[in-house]
Parts: C-alpha cells; sequence; structure tokens
C-alpha cells in the first residue's frame, strides 16, 4: 500500500490530486470559518431556518445544473478545438436559460415552498437564494472549463474568491451591524457574482463565436440527462425538510451543523472525482482502468480511515458552535461513518460515469440510494429526530458503496 501511495504521489495524478486538495482544503478552511460563525450568532432555531433557505438554494442549483458540468469534464478532448467551442457554447446558453429560468420559478414559489415546510417567515429569503442561482451556474461552468484544461489551480482560486470576500465583509460586518438571519442570506448569495467575475477572467468567451453546435446537442444532453435526473433527485434536501416539518427547527440545526462541517467531504470528493474524470475517459483497456483504480484506492482508504477518526473530536463541535450544540456530538459520530462511505463511492462512480460512461446506471443506483434513505428518514426521524436522520443517512451510504462496487466488479468480470 505505501509503495502504492509513492507512485500515486509521483503521477501526474498525484500532483493534480495534491493542487486540488490544497485548493480545496483553503475553500473548506475560509468557508468553514463563515459556517463556525453562522451558527454561534444565530443559535439553534435559527441556524435551522438558514439551513433550510441553504439547502433549497442547493437543491435549485442541482436541479439547474443539469449534469452540464459533469457533461463538461466527458466531452472536452484535447485537440478538438472546433468540437470543443461548440460544446462550450451550448453549455454556457443552456446555463443562462436555465438560471433565468429558475429565477422567474423563485419568484412564485417561494411563499408556497415556506408555508409547505411550515416556514413563511423564509420566503423573501428564499427569493433572493434562488434569485442567486444563474451566478452560481456560471460559476460552476468556468471551474469545469478549467478543469478540463488541468488548470487546477485557476479553478480553485474561482471556488475560493467567493468565500473569501463573504468572510472578510462578516468578519468587518460584525463590528458595526447586528448579525442577523437576513444580512446572512443577503451575504451569502449576493457574493456568488463573484464567482463569475474571477471565472471570466480566467475563461475567455471566445467559443461564443462557434457556430452550428446544436449538432453536438442530443450527444451531450442525453449523456446528461441521466445525470440531471439523478442530481434532480439527490438534491432534494429530504433530510432537513422531514426534521423541519415533524421535528422542528432546533432539531433540524442540532442536525445541520454538525452536517455542514462534514459536508467538507462532499467537495474533497466531487474535486477528487474531477481529477479521476479525465483519466478514466482516456482509457481504452480495462487493465488500464484497473491499475489506475488501485493507485486512486489507496488515497481513497486513508482519508477513509481519517473520517472515521475524526470520531475522537466530536467533542470541540461544543467549543466551535456553543453549549447549545451539546446534543449534537453523537450526531457528528454517526455521520463520520456515512461521509466515510460516501468518499469510498468515488473512484466506482468514476469509474461507471467516466470509464463505463454508463450514466443511467448512475441514475438507477439514485433511485436505489433515495428510496431507502427515504424510508429510513421516515421510520426513524418520528422516533429519534436529529439522530434518527444521522443513522438514516449512514445506512444509506453503506448501502450504496456496496452496490457501487457490486456493479463495477461485475462489469469487470463479465
Amino acid at each position: 500500500m505505501i509503495y502504492g501511495i509513492k507512485n500515486l504521489i509521483a503521477s501526474e495524478t498525484g500532483k493534480d490530486t495534491g493542487v486540488v486538495f490544497i485548493g480545496t482544503l483553503t475553500n473548506v478552511v475560509v468557508g468553514g470559518l463563515f459556517f463556525i460563525i453562522a451558527p454561534r450568532i444565530l443559535g439553534p432555531e435559527q441556524y435551522g431556518l438558514f439551513t433550510i433557505v441553504l439547502s433549497t438554494a442547493l437543491m435549485a442549483v442541482n436541479f439547474a445544473n443539469f449534469g452540464i458540468d459533469t457533461g463538461i469534464l466527458k466531452f472536452i478532448k484535447p485537440n478538438q478545438e472546433e468540437a470543443n467551442n461548440k460544446t462550450l457554447k451550448l453549455a454556457f446558453k443552456a446555463y443562462v436559460a436555465i438560471g433565468a429560468l429558475i429565477l422567474a420559478i423563485g419568484i412564485f414559489l417561494s411563499q408556497p415552498i415556506a408555508q409547505l415546510l411550515n416556514t413563511p417567515q423564509i420566503t423573501n429569503l428564499l427569493r433572493i437564494a434562488l434569485g442567486a442561482t444563474i451566478f452560481t451556474l456560471l460559476g460552476n461552468f468556468f471551474v469545469a472549463v478549467l478543469q478540463t484544461k488541468r488548470q487546477f489551480v485557476k479553478a480553485s482560486i474561482v471556488n475560493i474568491s467567493a468565500n473569501i470576500l463573504r468572510l472578510i465583509i462578516l468578519l468587518v460586518a460584525s463590528y458595526f451591524l447586528t448579525i442577523d438571519l437576513n444580512f446572512l442570506t443577503i451575504l451569502v448569495y449576493s457574493v456568488t457574482i463573484i464567482y463569475v467575475i474571477v471565472g471570466k477572467i480566467f475563461v475567455p468567451l471566445n467559443f461564443l463565436k462557434a457556430e452550428n453546435e446544436n449538432i453536438h446537442f442530443k450527444n451531450f444532453f442525453g449523456y446528461n440527462f441521466w445525470i440531471a435526473a439523478s442530481l434532480a433527485i439527490s438534491s432534494i434536501p429530504f433530510d432537513n425538510y422531514l426534521l423541519v416539518k415533524i421535528a422542528g427547527p432546533i432539531a433540524t440545526g442540532l442536525y445541520a451543523a454538525p452536517m455542514k462541517i462534514l459536508t467538507t467531504t462532499y467537495q474533497f470528493a466531487g474535486s477528487y472525482s474531477r481529477v479521476l474524470a479525465s483519466r478514466f475517459s482516456s482509457f481504452d483497456s480495462d487493465t488500464k482502468a484497473i491499475e489506475f483504480a488501485k493507485k486512486a484506492s489507496t488515497l481513497v482508504i486513508l482519508i477513509f480511515c481519517g473520517i472515521i477518526l475524526s470520531n475522537l473530536i466530536a467533542p470541540i463541535l461544543v467549543t466551535i458552535f456553543g453549549d447549545e450544540f451539546q446534543p449534537s456530538v453523537p450526531i457528528f459520530r454517526i455521520l463520520t461513518i456515512g461521509m466515510a462511505f460516501f468518499f469510498a463511492d468515488t473512484v466506482p462512480m468514476s469509474l461507471i460515469l467516466y470509464y463505463f460512461g454508463k450514466s443511467k446506471i448512475a441514475f438507477y443506483v439514485t433511485i436505489w440510494h433515495y428510496a431507502i434513505y427515504l424510508m429510513l428518514l421516515l421510520y426513524f426521524i418520528p422516533k429519534y429526530s436529529a439522530t434518527g436522520a444521522a443513522v438514516a443517512f449512514t445506512a444509506s451510504e453503506i448501502v450504496t458503496f456496496f452496490t457501487l462496487t457490486s456493479y463495477v466488479v461485475f462489469k469487470f468480470k463479465k
């Protein structure tokens, strides 16, 4: 295993992974400081409402994403400038159109959503969050383009830029203003325009001059459709919605605080998957894919163990968030196990998407995962509140890992 790690570190993949992980870690630290300060300012109840706004906006972004950034990683190839420009123009136009549609939908549906969740006080906050979707989508576009060119440092700068500005504004404003739920929501979503500004600096829009881009429409969106369907399902915050509906905003806040810390795993997993994407999509034989997957798995094993061991620092949550969040400590411990298995999904899922090209299989696995997750949430939340949600999350992630791994093993043996 040690030999495998040395080989991985010395390879181009290892170097790219190092750059991506450093960028992601920086982003996690800067973004994490904001979300450490926020619960202390708001308390469990207000932070629970803030979480509903955040998770609804994230759901909108994932719906609107339509798998386009994954499609960019799949279809953009070296030395195919004309075809690449057509694909990028198609993706850019789609993001602008979908972002504008989400803005219009958000204006009319924010109130019904807030009322459905028994939280009418967040209606206008949802409108602000949904209105910023277009900026997040365009930021994702620029990041994906830079990653296809393996310009991971620039991609990291785009991701980090808004988080840095947001943290600076929060720290300065805390000296002069009373920080509340309204201020934090406006701050979070107003700075998303920075993603677009910085991304535009690194990615010239010359591809917009391409013509006849619609010839790639069928292939591009045909592949993306299943990714989009998977994202549409996985982006629904079943845990937060059911918690706030059944157990109330305090339970939601107690669950959301440790989950927010652990969602850094999502960022690392996403970053690592994008490094793997260009490699797996370039292989032309099972032997090459298997050999590379073994190397990539060495890092996954290390991080898996690290996440599990983070159980030892669970009591620090009280220091970070305050005494009100004492009940979050056991919730954190349960969630770490689920997050470890989530990160372990990166290699089998990358093989399915980028080597086998089976985006439909990813969709079927997502259906399976969320069917189990939803049933477990409905069973455990009424009985155990926030702790029940954590148990449901972890159990469903374990099942998903073994499902993905079994499919990959089956495909290679077939």
